[in-house]
């Protein structure tokens, strides 16, 4: 019974607002469309205005008389044709806007100039607080001699005529001195609209009427520039609503009976449905709020029996949904561990337990190559086996999650450092077996950052940050598991504001070429140099290559700095050229300048441009470099020496490259790496290796190098070698272009 009461009075009540504001809406359409069509019959007025001012001023009588000049004849045509066509004012004007002769004065009209501006159409004006419906035409004989002004009243009768016409009353007035000129309204109403002590809007609400106020100088067919000349469309509120309100009315009969049937419905069947609907309503309030728990059993055969299996099976597939959508949220779906979203709340909960305990990272070290080579089904199958190993490695106390793509994490609360090293080298064991996969074997490594908590981090972000800068330093040291020390943070936070600072140090010209001189090894002649990137920095101080070369590799910057310095390598070679110095110079390619489309068409032209010959330009590549894409790298490298360029492989024998992959690269020059060459007069084995080093190196035709020469035994020993070229400290460290040119001069004997 309540819920019938209910809907009927909401139904009665929307029934009655939109009743209201359908009626509030026809209202506004109707004023709206009252002034469309006031405005259409204004210009159908000023059409037959415009017929009849244009048939005076063509009279040839009339024209006669205005270029005579007789005052009394022009009158006379005046008032006879205003007569004939009933105009109420008549001015006629000189065409440089005298008054000729007028039923009103002119000076109570417009300037000629914004009477003639308008003169296609007929406008209202307002003249001795009347208001007139004027046109403006030429006279002329056959030039322009006179200007005539016509003009209807617009007045009470005229104002009627147009509500009869627009189904609106329509008045005239002035709204500041509340004045009326012209209205189709009864005396009585526009005394209280006419009366200053009452404001206009409440003079319309007292006297319901509904009403639309335009302005003037709002319509095209006024010329006044005064606001409060305005024309009030109005109509009477009760009779334009009288419908609405008969349907409201009816409409409330309709619902008072139908309320009283309710209720007598309602007691009739109230006994045999409240105990079935508040079981199922106390159900749908469970559901509601989130208890899919309670079974909801009603042991009925009627319709209310069938309603409430149908709220069992509903609740039933609820709960499965959600308990579904919950582990999902929390697990990963491939290997079934716990989320980053389940870890960092584990973890915070950890934290704010305030129980000592230790964070383990594991990442799984290149895990994109094996993307890459091998599909994403083999990398997924390897990340679910890597999944398992950790379960089976790791005891109870330890919690498993995976954190992203190759990064999982295991926390114990309460577990001492002893038991984490344990750990570690339980899981560092499992994981160090074979990768068998369709009978293949996979290759992976895996470095681990541990760290305890809470003494080294307060919340889950911080700790797992500094985690995954403890797995970076074990990639770097090439350890399976670093511990965080105090000031990795910092370090971690150099490598951010190098990344800041690169781009505009590049764009600002605040990197320096460096130049180390290439020796002959058997006369000691100075052959050329090396070009080396160096960068101070007025806030990070001295930057080492080692810090920013690979972190422009990793955020892309590494193709502008190159660019950079082959620039500035260039202009430097071709400035010692033009001095006399025939020198020759090496510069450093990264992996990623290998993949670089516009490599060779950028160096061949920025050699032409200068009039250097490539074969004075050596371009050094690392062997990892090449190994990254070799049938990429080797592609590029022969483009390059096709081009003329040199190519040299870079610190020889640290890399990963066979001698199969040697055969094949287009290389000119082998560039045996410092770590063979600083203690060849102690080591027999590096002795071992640079001999045939250089003998392999010569048998191919090839060039050589050594770097890192720091003791005149070592050269000697690379002499007796026969290595081609030798550099190193023992000659100079990389100097600046001014400091090499002296260092040079000294060099060779010459004062400066």
């Amino acid at each position: 019974m309540t819920l019938a009461g209910a809907v009927l009075i909401i139904s009665l009540v929307a029934v009655w607002l939109a009743t209201s504001q359908q009626s509030e809406r026809t209202l506004e359409r109707e004023l709206e469309v009252s002034e469309r069509v006031f405005a259409e019959l204004m210009d159908v007025r000023a059409q037959q205005l415009q017929q009849a001012a244009e048939v005076l001023t063509t009279d040839f009588g009339f024209r006669e008389a205005v270029a005579s000049g007789d005052e009394n004849t022009i009158i006379s045509a005046l008032i006879n044709h205003g007569e004939r066509i009933g105009t109420d004012l008549i001015v006629l004007q000189s065409p440089n806007g005298e008054e000729i002769a007028a039923t009103h004065t002119s000076q109570l009209l417009p300037t000629i100039e914004n009477l003639t501006a308008g003169q296609s159409a007929a406008q209202l004006v307002l003249v001795d607080d009347e208001i007139f419906q004027i046109v403006t035409v030429p006279v002329r004989a056959p030039d322009l001699i006179a200007w005539a002004t016509l003009g209807f009243g617009v007045d009470d009768d005229f104002a009627v005529l147009m509500r009869q016409l627009t189904h609106a009353d329509i008045t005239f007035m002035n709204r500041q001195q509340r004045t009326v000129f012209a209205s189709s309204l009864d005396e009585a109403i526009l005394a209280q609209i006419e009366d200053p002590a009452i404001a206009l809007n409440m003079a319309l609400d007292n006297l319901n009427l509904a009403a639309n106020v335009s302005g003037f100088n709002d319509i095209q067919y006024a010329l006044s520039n005064d606001p409060n000349l305005v024309i009030l469309f109005s109509t009477d509120e009760f009779a334009a609503t009288s419908e609405f309100v008969t349907l409201q009315q009816q409409y409330l009969v309709i619902a008072l009976a139908t309320l009283i049937l309710a209720v007598l419905l309602a007691m009739i069947t109230a006994r045999k449905i409240s105990q079935p609907v508040a079981r199922l309503t106390r159900a749908a309030e469970q559901l509601g709020a989130g208890d899919y728990s309670q079974p909801i059993t009603l042991q009925r055969n009627d319709e209310f029996g069938a309603l409430g299996a149908a709220f069992e099976t509903m609740r039933q597939g609820i709960s499965q949904r959600e308990q579904q959508i919950m582990y999902q949220l929390q697990h990963d779906l491939l290997t079934g561990l716990p989320n980053r979203v389940s870890l960092r709340d584990y973890l915070s909960r950890a934290i704010q337990s305030k129980q000592n305990g230790y964070v383990v990272l594991l990442n799984v070290a290149r895990f994109g190559e094996v993307n890459d080579r091998f599909g994403q089904q083999v990398g997924d199958r390897l990340l679910q086996m890597i999944s398992q190993r950790l379960r089976d490695s790791a005891p109870e106390q330890w919690w498993i999650g995976r954190l992203a793509g190759d990064e999982f994490v295991l926390i114990g609360e309460g577990q001492s450092e002893p038991q984490t090293k344990a750990l570690l080298s339980a899981v560092e064991q499992t994981l160090s077996q074979p990768w068998w996969l369709d009978e293949t074997s996979y290759l992976l490594e895996f470095r681990a950052g541990y760290l305890t908590f809470p003494n080294i981090g307060d919340d889950a972000d911080s700790i797992l940050r500094r985690a995954q800068i403890c797995a970076r330093q074990a990639k770097q040291r090439n350890a399976f598991a670093v511990a965080y020390e105090h000031g990795m943070d910092e370090q971690h936070l150099r490598r951010l504001q190098i990344v800041q600072a690169l781009p505009s140090a590049v764009r600002e010209q605040r990197l320096q070429l460096h130049y180390q001189p290439k020796v002959n090894c058997k006369d000691g002649r100075i052959v050329g140099v090396e070009a080396l990137l160096r960068w101070r920095d007025e806030h990070l101080g001295v930057v080492r290559p080692d810090e920013f070369i690979p972190l422009a590799e990793q955020t892309g910057e590494i193709n502008r700095l190159t660019r950079w310095v082959c620039t500035a390598a260039f202009d430097q070679l071709q400035l010692w050229h033009e001095q006399g110095l025939q020198l020759a110079i090496a510069i450093n390619l990264s992996a990623l300048d290998l993949q670089w489309p516009d490599l060779v068409d950028f160096l061949r032209e920025g050699a032409q441009k200068r009039g250097l010959s490539p074969q004075s330009i050596t371009l050094e590549v690392t062997e990892s470099a090449v190994m990254v894409e070799p049938e990429q790298a080797i592609k590029r490298l022969t483009q390059l020496r096709e081009a003329g360029f040199k190519i040299a492989i870079d610190d020889y024998g640290t890399g990963y490259a066979s001698l199969a992959q040697l055969k094949r690269l287009p290389v000119d020059e082998l560039k045996l790496d410092r770590s063979f060459i600083q203690d060849i007069a102690n080591s027999h084995a590096d002795l071992t290796i640079v001999r045939s080093t250089l003998a392999l190196a010569h048998e191919l035709q090839l060039a050589t190098v050594a770097e890192g020469i720091e003791e005149e035994s070592a050269w000697q020993i690379l002499q007796q070698l026969g290595c081609d070229t030798v550099q190193g400290y023992y000659f100079s460290r990389p100097l600046a272009a001014t400091q090499f040119e002296q260092w040079l001069r000294d060099y060779q004997g010459v004062s400066p």
